[in-house]
């Protein structure tokens, strides 16, 4: 996490200095007349200027100061609890470190209880599940590497948590969860069998009519085959055929994988920039060494040296990986999918 800390008093500035020398990479930033130097910035225009520009460059920021300044100047930056940095504020006498924003996803709670134990202060998190010890679901999607659909619903699922009301988790992969009376665990068959509000964990494409939320796991890779010049308008259309084929949500994608011979073809390169993944390209040579059976043309063979290309390319991509779907041809591109072993 890319820290910055942010003082404006002189005993504000001391204290930003002694952190500081507590938490490697951290970044201080003081008016002026407080900085003697040593990598610490300086800053004279106005605080509100200087969140604005901090807001893009860290992960977390510390702010020593009184909690109500924190409020307004970090008001006008505020855009989605995804992607708004931690921020976490420090009285100027050290007794008291808080949680002020992104305490889960942006792990502010988690910044609030290791600044409070090199100071030796008291952590303040109010965010309700921690308050009442109770699993948050966010923190769930974050710890099994997930997304969440739809996005508002999840203050309804941990809303039910902090009420004691029942929720259910549907998946049918094996989870650890944390024991909570409330917190049902089922297989994904038993979803429109149970009551309460409906959590579930898969890669699947569900539609319900009733409030859920969906934890999506990344853990699928397309391994991509291709003709010379492909578009990538046809590459997507191979992939959304797939995905449509194996009732796969598109944002369990974890990446697109190829051979070394395409790893310059526009076409896969755009797509994989499109869904926001990344391009694995895998040698010939590692495909020529590998111990598993995959689906081989001699014509390929000859051609490029290697008997196919989406299989091995997806297999070598994944950890643990699970063929879904052999190679399937779909215009002048073939693919493959294999899903990765979750927990």
């Amino acid at each position: 996490m890319k820290l910055a800390i942010v003082a404006l008093t002189e005993s504000g500035s001391n204290l930003a200095k002694s952190l500081g020398n507590k938490i490697e990479g951290a970044e201080i930033y003081l008016p002026a007349k407080f900085n003697e130097g040593g990598g610490i910035y300086s800053f004279d225009n106005s605080l509100r200027e200087l969140v604005a520009q901090l807001f893009k460059e860290y992960d977390g920021l510390i702010f020593i100061m009184a909690l109500g300044i924190v409020v307004r100047v970090i008001a006008p930056y505020l855009a989605d609890k995804r992607r708004d940095p931690a921020i976490v504020t420090i009285d100027e006498t050290g007794e008291n470190v808080i949680s002020t924003l992104s305490g889960h996803l942006g792990g502010a709670n988690t910044l609030t209880e290791k600044v409070a134990a090199l100071l030796g202060a008291n952590p303040v998190i109010t965010t309700a599940t921690d308050c009442h010890g109770k699993l948050a679901i966010d923190l769930l999607a974050q710890r099994l590497d997930c997304e969440m659909f739809p996005f508002e619903n999840l203050k309804l699922a941990n809303s039910a948590i902090v009420n004691d009301k029942p929720l259910n988790i549907f998946t049918d992969y094996q989870l650890e969860l944390e024991e909570d009376e409330n917190i049902n665990l089922y297989p994904l068959k038993e979803l429109e069998q149970r009551e309460g509000f409906p959590v579930f964990i898969t890669n699947k494409a569900i539609d319900l009519t009733a409030e859920y939320l969906q934890l999506v796991p990344k853990n699928i890779i397309i391994g991509i085959g291709c003709r010379k010049g492909i578009s990538v308008a046809e590459v997507e259309e191979a992939i959304f055929y797939v995905l449509e084929k194996l009732q796969l949500r598109r944002e369990s994608i974890k990446a697109l994988a190829t051979v070394d011979l395409k790893e310059k073809e526009r076409g896969i390169i755009e797509a994989a920039y499109r869904l926001e993944v990344p391009l694995n390209i895998i040698s010939r040579t590692e495909i020529k060494g590998v111990d598993f059976e995959y689906t081989s043309s001699e014509f390929v063979k000859e051609k490029i040296g290697v008997g196919g290309v989406c299989e091995p390319v997806a297999i070598l991509s994944g950890e643990n990986p699970q063929l879904l779907l052999p190679k399937t041809i779909k215009g002048r591109v073939t693919v493959a999918v294999v899903e990765e072993s979750f927990m």
